[in-house]
Formats: C-alpha cells, structure tokens, sequence
C-alpha cells in the first residue's frame, strides 16, 4: 500500500514540476484595453519554441492568429471574433505549450481564474 501512494505522490510531482507560467505585463486597466482591442500580449515561458506555437495555433486559426517572437518569447494573439467564449479557446493554447499558470500584476492566476477575472467580459 505504501508503494501506491508513493507512486501516486511521485506522478503528481513530476505533474507539477512540469507546469509552467506564463506571463501578462499591466494591470486591469491595460487587460481592459487588450479585450476591448482583442490583440493579447503573453510572455511564454523560455522553454516555449516557435515551432510548438505554430503548431498549437493551427487549431484555433477560426478564433484567432498567433504571432510569436522566439527571441522575446511574446505571443501576439489577435482575436478573428472577439467575444468570450472565442476568447476562452486562448487556454487551450496555453495549455497545449504546457502553460497552467498566468503572473498577472504581482499575481498568479490558473488560466481558468485567468480567463474568469480578465478575458471574460
């Protein structure tokens, strides 16, 4: 019985370990800004490359464009409808690049409470 438990705790570990942050400078007011406009700025984090954003983003071409800078490592995700539940397919590509997590103004949000708080409106 001690071995199931160990080998349950140890897969939630390396589940854990394995999420990464992704970041969004500014505060309400400029998120705000960001779904009025529907043009999203989100820093990926450093293990992300052009080529898992590209291919992510093939999917969701319906909802929106993703341009990435492999160097800055920023998303530029530019809505093709701007409503909320367009909006809400942006979490699938987070987490498809193995995003659980957004730093949002001294904050960490999941991408759900992300999605919730922010891009909903």
């Amino acid at each position: 019985m001690k071995k199931i438990i160990a080998f349950f705790a140890f897969i939630l570990f390396v589940g854990f370990s394995f999420a990464q942050t992704a970041s969004v400078d500014g505060d309400k007011a400029s998120i705000a800004k960001q779904v009025e406009m529907g043009k999203f700025k989100i820093e990926m984090p450093e293990s992300t490359s052009a080529e898992d954003i590209n291919k992510s983003a093939e999917y969701y071409v319906d909802y929106f464009t993703v341009d990435f800078n492999a160097e800055s490592k920023i998303a530029t995700i530019t809505m093709v409808d701007n409503t909320p539940s367009s909006r809400r397919v942006i979490n699938r590509l987070l987490l498809s690049n193995g995003v659980r997590t957004i730093a949002f103004n001294g904050e960490e949000y999941s991408i759900n409470e992300f999605y919730d708080e922010f891009l909903a409106q």
